[in-house]
């Protein structure tokens, strides 16, 4: 955690200079085109993650040592992450045009969906290194994909880069993050083409109450932008986005915690040393908290000077929806360690009537209340269904 907290540090500071220059170099119109390109790939996610990221950290932790089924499952995994994201991405690729998106928008979302592509084999890669403690390949990975995107933003401006031209960097940046985490792995682990539907059969069934559960926290997390990009204006967009751009940012930390802390408890779980567990749990919720807390109060009191310093005077506002949008952080923080731990105790099924309504009635109130509120509508409601 210590590893991939300091590459954290660097790969932060590296984001907020990456969403800087981007601000900076497209403006608030720019901005939010980019950002309704990427809230249109994310919805995507949906149909794509089906809880198989996590159900393999489980699995190699419940079978750690036994080297010959941790190559069937990493192989096996990774071949349907392929085949999966290659149905899913291209199916993304021919309804893009049947929506109400500008030339330059529809021509984004082509060049950033390779970003999407190898983010998601990228998760399988990490959940390997999760498994055998290799974080700092993780960090080092992160940091790459972000110097390469925050070198290609430097150049931009001399190159006469625009919108579409600065999405292709993005995507070259994620390729770097995932080749360079693939080569570290595979010393340890087998990426080979494994077509497997035995394997996936039987991890589907014990993964598909998390996908179902992600897909419905997916709803009510990304379908704010999505919404608002089609009702109100692209500057709009990018006021929003650029606060939100800050959230996502902050949250990686607890999965990146909670993703090294899944192996522990499914271990203390299956060993039925409830003790051990209760330690784990005990211990993970204090360090979230005192990360947090911080934040928070931090947030509260500079967060229009701190956007304000980071994008320009332009995006002022951006500053007061992260104001409301950082509660939705802390809300986030300790709800991704009890999130992990019910993977942990397989009990993930019994949650899943709780995210559908939490997804339903967000969903609900977006439509209802974004045409007339806009962005502050979008936070608000992201807020209550993150503290739900």
């Amino acid at each position: 955690t210590s590893i991939q907290l300091v590459g954290k540090v660097i790969s932060t500071a590296l984001g907020v200079a990456i969403v800087a220059l981007m601000t900076l170099q497209l403006g608030k119109e720019g901005f939010g085109m980019y950002s309704i390109a990427n809230a249109y790939l994310q919805t995507f996610t949906l149909l794509l993650d089906l809880g198989l990221n996590v159900m393999l950290i489980t699995l190699l932790g419940e079978h750690a040592g036994d080297e010959k089924y941790e190559r069937r499952c990493t192989s096996a995994l990774f071949t349907l992450r392929i085949t999966l994201a290659l149905l899913v991405f291209g199916l993304s690729l021919l309804i893009a045009p049947f929506f109400p998106y500008n030339q330059t928008v529809q021509i984004a979302i082509v060049a950033l969906v390779g970003s999407y592509f190898f983010a998601v084999l990228n998760q399988t890669v990490n959940g390997v290194q999760q498994r055998h403690l290799k974080t700092y390949a993780t960090a080092a990975g992160e940091v790459l994909g972000r110097l390469v995107l925050f070198g290609g933003l430097l150049l931009a401006p001399i190159l006469g880069f625009g919108l579409v031209e600065i999405v292709w960097i993005v995507t070259a940046g994620a390729i770097a993050n995932f080749f360079l985490n693939f080569f570290v792995a595979k010393c340890y682990a087998s990426f080979a083409w494994n077509w497997d539907p035995e394997f996936w059969l039987m991890a589907l069934k014990r993964s598909w109450p998390i996908g179902v559960s992600i897909a419905f926290n997916l709803i009510y997390y990304k379908a704010d932008t999505l919404i608002l990009s089609l009702v109100r204006n692209e500057a709009e967009v990018g006021i929003y986005s650029a606060a939100y751009r800050v959230l996502e940012i902050l949250i990686t930390v607890p999965f990146l915690y909670a993703g090294l802390v899944l192996p522990l408890l499914s271990q203390a779980w299956a060993k039925r040393d409830p003790k051990r567990f209760s330690m784990l749990m005990n211990r993970s919720l204090q360090v979230m908290s005192l990360l947090i807390l911080p934040i928070i109060a931090g947030t509260l009191v500079l967060g229009p000077k701190i956007l304000t310093l980071v994008a320009g005077n332009e995006f002022v506002a951006s500053g007061h929806v992260l104001r409301i949008l950082i509660f939705a952080v802390g809300a986030i923080y300790l709800n991704t360690i009890f999130s992990h731990a019910i993977v942990a105790m397989d009990v993930q099924k019994r949650m899943i009537p709780f995210y559908a309504g939490v997804a339903m009635i967000a969903l609900a109130a977006y439509i209802l209340f974004i045409p007339t509120y806009g962005m502050w509508a979008a936070a608000c409601i992201t807020v209550a269904s993150e503290i739900s």
